[in-house]
């Protein structure tokens, strides 16, 4: 024979777990579990973030650490070649030239060497005399289209007929460097 069994009700008035309440309990897990899911997603997200940003923080200290390359010599030569034709192109050949043959004419020019870099012509010339050759210099001195006249060294020649005065000078233009 079997005994009947026996039951004990330790909290006669508790209540026992309805349905809706394990139904209520499941549906908060499950939305704990996919709240845990969209955050591990967004914690690895995140951590790719982080190292595509160190990767370029990388990068870019790597280059701004890197000392620049010397420019090879055919480079130099090219942009030195470009300032020199671009000082060539902006010299105002015209107003030079128009204030040389301004001055006196009882002056024979021998050489006219311009210098673009200096921003000067350096004119060798012969003059008749000592006065005419000051004339020419302080006409060159006079004119406005020119920074400034300097005679830088002059010789008379004994042996040539008439003694003629062979003279250098120096003229600028605009601001000298």
């Amino acid at each position: 024979m079997t005994s009947p069994r026996l039951r004990l009700e330790f909290a006669p008035n508790a209540r026992r777990t309805s349905r809706s309440s394990l139904a209520l309990l499941l549906t908060g897990l499950l939305l704990f579990a996919v709240a845990t899911l969209f955050f591990g997603r967004a914690l690895l997200e995140n951590a790719h973030l982080n190292r595509n940003l160190a990767a370029i923080e990388d990068h870019r200290n790597a280059v701004m650490t890197k000392p620049n390359p010397r420019p090879d010599a055919t480079e130099l030569a090219r942009v030195q070649f470009i300032r020199q034709t671009s000082r060539s192109l902006t010299t105002p050949w015209a107003d030079l030239l128009a204030a040389l043959e301004a001055a006196p004419t009882n002056i024979a020019l021998l050489s006219v060497d311009p210098s673009t870099a200096k921003r000067n012509i350096s004119l060798t010339a012969e003059a008749a005399n000592p006065e005419d050759m000051l004339n020419y210099l302080r006409a060159l001195q006079k004119d406005n289209r020119l920074a400034g006249a300097l005679l830088t060294s002059h010789q008379v020649d004994v042996q040539a007929p008439g003694t003629p005065v062979r003279f250098q000078i120096l003229v600028n233009w605009g601001v000298t460097p």
